[in-house]
């Protein structure tokens, strides 16, 4: 493997960038000056809920609570979206399979072609033909694992954290947006994430990601609003808004969401 193709390798890995060099690309061949990179948005899609309460353990409770209770939670088993995503612009629909522990597929349309990603427990591929990669591209372990547990998970990290291997603190509260939120840090190995729980509403309003990305330490910060119930009783974010440095700001706004419906693993699974 020579060096260009362990650098699209790398983007790939991480679902944040994963079209940030295929973007890149597209503005270089026809000169598109206002397209830039767009994040894979994965498992952005849940209700983070707490109370007054001091510790992580007492705000997971009611994080539980908030989502009808935990053995509501369990009954949730998988999830299907499309929604659009806006990027300087341009909207781009997307589509999204989750079946909790076991699989994980995104698919987005850019002028006609397919970038797909699948994820499961144990690993993970992308086709990106807008970098030439045709065919499917293995994600490196690391990765694999790192978002296993926010999109594997129902409820995300928070819900799941310690079977992930993370460790979390309560950090007090700070304003997000004018108003007052509880900070919780989840962290493991070199990456760490703060969750801002809005104490009026007690849903999530704010996320912000450190990690690795190709040598270099990035940071990611996702707001949720406009929270819905579905008929069963869920309760979901239909609006995220991502800003990283590297790719500017992208919205997602869901149009149509699932849960429980039949889902075949294996058809997840196919290369195409």
């Amino acid at each position: 493997m020579n060096n260009s193709q362990r650098k699209i390798q790398t983007a790939d890995a991480n679902p944040r960038n994963t079209l940030f060099l295929a973007f890149r690309k597209i503005r270089k061949n026809r000169k598109m000056k206002s397209v830039k990179a767009l994040a894979l948005v994965v498992a952005a899609s849940f209700a983070f809920s707490f109370s007054h309460a001091q510790t992580v353990e007492e705000l997971q409770q009611k994080y539980f609570d908030a989502l009808g209770g935990k053995a509501k939670l369990a009954t949730l088993k998988n999830v299907y979206q499309e929604a659009n995503m806006a990027i300087m612009g341009m909207e781009l629909p997307s589509k999204m399979w989750i079946v909790f522990g076991a699989a994980m597929r995104q698919e987005i349309e850019v002028q006609g072609q397919k970038i797909i990603t699948f994820i499961n427990s144990n690993s993970g591929w992308s086709i990106n033909p807008l970098m030439g990669a045709a065919t499917a591209q293995p994600l490196p372990e690391d990765a694999v694992k790192e978002n296993a547990g926010a999109v594997l998970a129902p409820g995300g990290q928070l819900a799941s954290y310690k079977d992930y291997g993370y460790t979390a603190s309560y950090e007090g509260k700070e304003d997000v947006d004018g108003k007052p939120a509880y900070k919780i840090r989840l962290a493991k190995d070199s990456s760490e994430s703060f969750f801002y729980i809005d104490v009026s509403t007690n849903y999530l309003t704010r996320n912000i990601t450190k990690s690795n990305a190709m040598g270099q330490q990035t940071e990611v910060t996702t707001t949720f609003s406009d929270y819905k119930k579905t008929p069963e009783g869920y309760v979901f974010p239909y609006t995220s808004v991502i800003n990283n440095p590297m790719i500017g700001e992208i919205k997602a706004t869901l149009t149509k969401l699932e849960v429980n419906r039949a889902v075949d693993v294996k058809e997840l699974e196919k290369q195409n």
